[in-house]
């Protein structure tokens, strides 16, 4: 795996992995996101580098109402992207599984 991703071209771990693999990464992830905190750094849209601490743990959530605002349009859901709860911004916001460049968690409180 190569730390120099160029953008225009990018190349990942994740890009060269099986379909199972990738399973396998997206339900790792996801278990420690439901457990509590967790950094990913990835690469945005616009080819630039976001940190995000982020979190599905369901105490960590805030409470919503399920019915769609007047007027809404449901998002399309993507196998490819994760929508998680930004601590720091305190709103929902998604990466793209294939644009992760870091993952960091603490093991334990």
């Amino acid at each position: 795996m190569s730390s120099n991703l160029d953008f225009n071209n990018p190349i990942s771990w994740y890009d060269e992995s099986e379909d199972r693999e990738k399973l396998l990464f997206k339900e790792w992830l996801q278990g420690l996101l439901k457990d509590g905190e967790v950094n990913v750094t990835f690469f945005k849209a616009d080819g630039t580098i976001r940190e995000m601490r982020c979190t599905l743990e369901s105490s960590l959530l805030p409470k919503v109402d399920f019915e769609p605002k007047e007027g809404a349009t449901p998002r399309k859901r993507s196998d490819e992207a994760l929508a998680v709860f930004d601590l720091d911004k305190n709103e929902w916001r998604s990466f793209r599984f294939d644009k992760i460049k870091e993952v960091r968690y603490t093991l334990g409180n």
